[in-house]
This record gives C-alpha cells, sequence and structure tokens, in this order.
C-alpha cells in the first residue's frame, strides 16, 4: 500500500479543460437543450433558468467568434447576456449626485462625415476627423455647459429628451417594458425604424450621463427585447482594446455598436461601420426640396449629396472622462 501511495502522489492530476472545449462543451449543451421539446412548460423555463444559472456563475462567453468570423451561436442568446450585464450593473456601488452638481464627459470623436463636399465617396484612405467633447450638465437637468472656442458657455437646456439630464434619467422606469414604451412615444421623427430609433437613443442614455443602477439595468434588459441586437464578446474597442459589443444593423447598411468595458460593462464608446456600400440622395425618395433661384422657388434636382464603401469606419467614439464634479468648466 506504501508503494502505492507514493505512485499516487507522484502521479500529475488531468489538467483542466481549455477554455476552447468548455466553449464547445457550452455550445452543445444549450444546442441540445434548444432541441428538446418538453411537454411541459414548467420543464422548458427550468432550463432556461439552468441555462442563465451556468452563464452568471461560471462567467460563461456565449457569443464566440471563430476565425474573426460572425458569433457561432445564434443571436437570441444576446439576450442572455443583456440579461447577465443587467444583473451585475443593478450591484454596482453609485452615490447619486446632489441636485446643485454637474455631470462632467470627455469624449473623443472620430469621424468622416464632417465638412465634406457634395458628392464625396469615403474609403478608407478618407480622413478621420478628431474632435474632443466636453460636455457639463446640471444634475437637476436646469443648466448645461459646453465649451465653445475654449471659452465654457451655460444655458438653459429647454425642452429635453430623457436621456439629457440626470434628473430625467433617474426618473425612467426600471421596468423595460415600461421603459421600450416610455422611449417609442418620445420618437416624434416617426423613424421607418422605430426600434432602431430607440436602440441609438439608449447608446445617447448610457453616454451622455451617469445612470442609476436600476435604470441602467432596464436598459439592457430592454435592448434584450429589441430584434436584431447582438452581442460580440471577442470584440475590440476603438483603442484595440478587448470589448463587449452589442449592436444592431440601422438603415440596412450600418452597423451601429456600443462598446462596453468586457469586467465591468462600463460605456466606453460607439462604432459606425458601413456593411454595405450606401449611397446617400438628396432630396430623399418621395420628398420635394426647394431652392431659390432669381427669387423664385423652384424643385432642387436629386443627387447624390455622398457615399460610402462597404466596411468602412464612419465614426468613432471613445469615453475618456465621465463623473460628477461641483461646478461647470471643472474637469476630474
Amino acid at each position: 500500500m506504501k508503494d502505492v501511495e507514493t505512485l499516487r502522489e507522484a502521479w500529475d492530476g488531468p489538467e483542466p479543460p481549455s477554455p476552447a472545449a468548455q466553449a464547445a462543451a457550452r455550445a452543445a449543451l444549450m444546442a441540445r437543450a434548444a432541441g428538446r421539446r418538453p411537454k411541459r412548460r414548467w420543464a422548458m423555463r427550468a432550463l432556461a433558468v439552468a441555462a442563465s444559472a451556468v452563464v452568471i456563475a461560471t462567467g460563461a462567453t456565449l457569443v464566440q467568434s471563430v476565425g474573426g468570423g460572425e458569433p457561432t451561436l445564434p443571436a437570441a442568446n444576446a439576450q442572455v447576456v443583456l440579461t447577465r450585464i443587467a444583473a451585475a450593473v443593478q450591484k454596482k456601488d453609485f452615490v447619486p449626485p446632489r441636485d446643485d452638481q454637474w455631470i462632467y464627459t470627455e469624449d473623443h470623436m472620430q469621424a468622416r462625415g464632417k465638412g465634406f463636399k457634395r458628392g464625396t465617396r469615403f474609403t478608407p484612405q478618407t480622413p478621420l476627423k478628431n474632435t474632443v467633447e466636453e460636455f457639463w450638465t446640471r444634475a437637476d437637468g436646469k443648466r448645461v455647459g459646453y465649451m465653445v472656442n475654449g471659452k465654457l458657455m451655460t444655458t438653459n437646456p429647454g425642452a429635453r429628451t430623457p436621456e439629457n439630464t440626470y434628473a430625467l434619467v433617474a426618473a425612467l422606469p426600471t421596468d423595460p417594458d415600461k421603459l421600450l414604451d416610455r422611449f417609442r412615444k418620445i420618437n416624434a421623427v416617426k423613424d421607418k425604424d422605430p426600434d432602431g430609433w430607440v436602440f441609438q437613443r439608449f447608446e445617447v442614455t448610457l453616454g451622455q450621463n451617469i445612470v442609476p443602477p436600476a435604470q441602467e439595468a432596464a436598459i439592457f434588459q430592454a435592448m434584450a427585447k429589441l430584434p436584431g441586437v447582438k452581442v460580440d464578446e471577442s470584440a475590440v474597442d476603438v483603442e484595440g482594446r478587448p470589448a463587449l459589443s452589442v449592436s444592431r444593423v440601422l438603415d440596412g447598411w450600418r452597423k451601429f455598436e456600443i462598446l462596453l468595458d468586457p469586467a465591468t460593462y462600463a460605456y466606453r464608446g460607439r462604432r459606425e461601420t458601413a456593411i454595405a456600400d450606401h449611397e446617400e440622395r438628396y432630396p430623399q425618395p418621395g420628398f420635394k426640396q426647394y431652392t431659390v433661384k432669381n427669387g423664385k422657388l423652384v424643385p432642387e434636382s436629386p443627387h447624390v449629396e455622398w457615399s460610402i464603401e462597404k466596411g468602412v469606419v464612419w465614426m468613432m467614439t471613445t469615453r475618456t472622462a465621465v463623473g460628477v464634479v461641483d461646478k461647470a468648466g471643472q474637469k476630474l
């Protein structure tokens, strides 16, 4: 027995499965679960709860890319990841600002769509224009501040949409269905893709302010209910760092991404990329635009205002600072 014990102690234990093997096993488990058709509704709910529990407990990555391609699991699993994010952000530490304090944000923006001439075609060689945008919003929503030629300007914001002031963000519903209804009702432009419009407003809400945990969780839960939303946990952000991308295709030609920190899920920025060749025509089909010539209104002739090649990044934004300060003009 002593020889056996000596042999056992000297023998190396088996290595744990590789991350790739674990991912394959999880995928097989989810695929098998999806293929079953339990006769009782409680059984299907049990499968869903069990899958969610595994994801939350292990931090498993459900959306994985192989060889740089599309996520290997179906887009529906974005709902699982977004639910996981919502559960995490709801538990974060948070100290609300006082009404007389200000929320400061600083963003580095790179865009190709500023100051171009009619007929411009955007290609990978078209230079990006860089700007730094600083913005102050008083927590009670009564004043906003911004820089003009290096000088601080403050104004009364007037009527604002919910994402623009902390007071309004903090008053948003914490129920995801009610939150969706709230944003859909303020879509005054009646966009032809109303859910795409809502997705963009969620990005603005996360990017322009600080959001209380309950409302932030509701935003991610609401995103999970929007059709066409995808998640890529193997993305990189504008700075080349690992990132979690939540995206949706808008207008049929551009991929709109919300970029998050993969560990804390903090907002990092956004990116818009052309996924197809696109021409922006003016006036838009079905509309008439007029111009003044010799004192008379004459119809504007249709033309291509600008075009963009597939694969070109249209705009990128990186958040460089966000926090609470005591006065407009103060930085972190």
